[in-house]
């Protein structure tokens, strides 16, 4: 049924043209999409209570009829609805903020059942509970020892309609469905069919069975998800690789003329991607690695090959400030070897940019950096053979596939992460993907103390910035604004900046760095503070990744508690990077959460990056972590990457065994879109 146009919404029953827009602002578009909208809860009606017996704390559902409504505004001007629900053993005040929409619903008279928390003021109450108005829903009514669900609405659809379309939905499926999970897959959590799941999963006889419907569809989803991925794989293994001939003493050479002892992870890194480019098939490899782990040093060791090959290679960086120090870096380890390094971003200026593009242009061997402007003409790189991408996540995955497409000698493909990805939003995201990991750090690192300080210990940490700047160390002082909001009561950067550069730090030297600069400006800025001729940098989170300054000791993050684990994280690791002692301060501000403040003391707690971001996973979710939600990872509409860690595990098994059939390619497409076309 998926992508044929009988699965149009509107033309389901009691749809219709207003109502079909009314469900697009859901995401609903077809009758595959509503069946896919699955409750958010349920009310269990198999156990209402009498409002008499309610204690103060329990989740209860109770039902009855509305005796009277009253409606007044708070000091702050909110709006407050009272209901007050009567079931003859005693009467609930059922309470809504700005609910505006509920005053032509609530009515003396009205029937309805009410599912929330219970609290105490005056008698029983519930804030905002779910509702169910009986008189609509007379299915409901009468299924009243059932579980009924409760679905995200949008304004302009009620909880009754929506159910009332979810059964069309089902009634106009039957005898059309194909199934796209294997029946054995199916049979393991008690179905027999995809119908039958989601006639449970709308209308379940009890919790059990709700949650094996649920499960039965996340396992639906992730395999479809992992099927996509194993075709994109299966899809870029058909053109021929670019083998390089590179015998078993190119990596000995390689890491006898690096100026440093590469660690054993380092060196097994490096191993994979030798043995990876001198096959026929092109490399696709994921090199993922905690801040400060190395992985420069082996992607260096790919350009250096190919480029001893007599071929080319490109790095991909999403910012140009990353961009700049891939440059320097590289070019220290290997100009040296001989190997030509040019870059070419937004901030190029004339001459660099006409020099990069007739260096490129040429097929003679070497290494272009830049940002996306080396995706865009009139770059040309004839004698491609390796696409280095840093920080992948940042573009996606029909980005990636973008890039390699269109060559008869498919090129290489290294992927590198300093995001530590848990393992499961690895398989997830990168599941098309070989991946090493480097878990060893390179020795002499310093010691990083994290501290967490309230508001009122700030005093502390500008005496630790002052006191390392006297001894001729660097600090950075990080914001989440670049600018003041009235709505946020935090200091933006660019004010701490006037004041920092007018106070005692100030004859140090004080730059600013954001995202709305000129790249001409943030290169001067970052380059200023790499230098020494800058000792303290004020910025966004800009600074993220990109700078490798050995003398920053000092990191000092305000407003701390409004950044996700990973990228605390990934802030901390710009300091530690020599031999120096160092301290990281996270000033977490007045107003943060409890949520919040355990994420600070998780960091405070390891240095760990992957059991931080396994952390981080459960508390904020993957989209979260990975910043944007990007077209390589889907937001699933089932699937939870924590919950389901198993589930994922099975369905990389399933799109492994065995390649999925017409129905399944057709879902794929249907929900991946236009990226799942050059695959299949």
């Amino acid at each position: 049924m998926a992508g044929s146009p009988l699965d149009d919404v509107r033309y389901l029953a009691g749809v219709g043209p207003s109502r079909a827009g009314t469900l697009a602002r859901l995401g609903i578009l077809s009758i595959s999409d509503l069946l896919l909208h699955i409750p958010r809860s349920y009310l269990d009606r198999r156990s209402i209570r009498s409002i008499g017996s309610l204690s103060p704390g329990v989740e209860a559902t109770v039902s009855g009829e509305v005796t009277h409504v009253a409606e007044r505004r708070t000091r702050g001007g909110r709006s407050m609805i009272h209901a007050y629900l009567s079931d003859g053993t005693g009467i609930l005040d059922m309470v809504f903020f700005n609910a505006g929409y509920l005053r032509t619903r609530l009515t003396g008279g009205v029937r309805l059942t009410a599912s929330g928390r219970v609290d105490f003021f005056r008698g029983p109450s519930m804030a905002h509970p779910e509702l169910v108005f009986l008189d609509d829903d007379q299915r409901a009514a009468l299924d009243s020892d059932r579980m009924t669900p409760v679905y995200p609405l949008t304004a302009g659809l009620s909880q009754g309609v929506m159910r009332g379309l979810v059964r069309n939905a089902l009634e106009a499926s039957a005898g059309r469905m194909d199934d796209l999970l294997p029946p054995e897959a199916l049979a393991a959590f008690g179905f027999s069919s995809r119908l039958e799941v989601f006639g449970t999963i709308h209308a379940p006889t009890d919790p059990d069975s709700a949650e094996r419907a649920r499960r039965a569809l996340a396992l639906e989803e992730l395999y479809l998800h992992q099927s996509y991925l194993a075709m994109i794989r299966a899809g870029s293994g058909s053109p021929a690789g670019l083998p390089l001939a590179l015998d078993a003493s190119a990596q000995r050479e390689f890491e006898q003329r690096l100026p440093f002892e590469p660690t054993r992870a380092q060196s097994a890194a490096i191993r994979d991607i030798a043995s990876d480019v001198s096959g026929e098939s092109p490399m696709r490899r994921l090199l993922q690695g905690d801040v400060g782990s190395g992985k420069t040093a082996v992607a260096a060791f790919a350009c250096w090959a190919v480029c001893r090959c007599g071929m080319q290679a490109a790095l991909l960086a999403p910012t140009e400030v990353l961009a700049a120090q891939h440059f320097r870096t590289l070019s220290s380890l290997l100009a040296p070897m001989g190997t030509a390094i040019n870059l070419l971003t937004g901030g190029s200026t004339a001459r660099e940019r006409a020099d990069a593009l007739e260096s490129a242009a040429s097929g003679k061997p070497s290494v272009l950096i830049g940002t996306h402007a080396i995706l865009e003409p009139p770059v040309s790189l004839p004698r491609l053979a390796l696409l280095v991408v840093d920080e992948q996540h940042k573009f996606g995955v029909d980005q990636r596939e973008a890039l390699l497409a269109g060559r008869d000698r498919r090129p290489h493909l290294l992927v590198m992460s300093a995001t530590p990805i848990p393992r499961t939003l690895a398989m997830a995201f990168y599941g098309d993907l070989d991946i090493t990991v480097i878990d060893e750090m390179p020795p002499g690192r310093g010691r990083i103390h994290t501290r967490i300080v309230r508001e009122e210990g700030r005093r502390e940490a500008m005496d630790k910035l002052l006191e390392r700047l006297a001894a001729g160390e660097r600090a950075y002082v990080v914001y989440p604004l670049k600018e003041a909001s009235e709505k946020q009561d935090l200091l933006d950067a660019s004010t701490a900046f006037e004041r920092m550069a007018a106070g005692p730090a100030g004859r140090y030297g004080v730059g600013l760095l954001h995202g709305a600069m000129s790249p001409a400006e943030k290169n001067a800025t970052a380059s200023d503070f790499a230098e020494g001729r800058l000792s303290v940098l004020v910025s966004t989170t800009v600074v993220e990744v990109g700078l490798d300054v050995p003398e920053a000791t000092v990191m000092i993050v305000s407003g701390a508690g409004r950044f996700g684990l990973s990228q605390l994280h990934q802030l901390r690791g710009r300091i530690g990077r020599s031999g120096r002692e160092s301290w990281c301060f996270l000033i977490a501000g007045r107003d943060a959460s409890g949520k919040a403040l355990e994420r600070l003391s998780a960091l405070a707690s390891t240095s760990d990056g992957f059991a931080l971001a396994r952390k981080d996973l459960e508390l904020r979710g993957p989209g979260d972590i990975l910043g944007t939600r990007q077209s390589g990872l889907p937001e699933f509409r089932v699937a939870d990457l924590v919950e389901d860690e198993d589930l994922l595990v099975e369905a990389s098994a399933l799109a492994r065994a065995g390649a999925p059939g017409a129905s399944a390619v057709e879902e794929m497409r249907r929900r991946f879109g236009a990226g799942a076309s050059h695959v299949v």
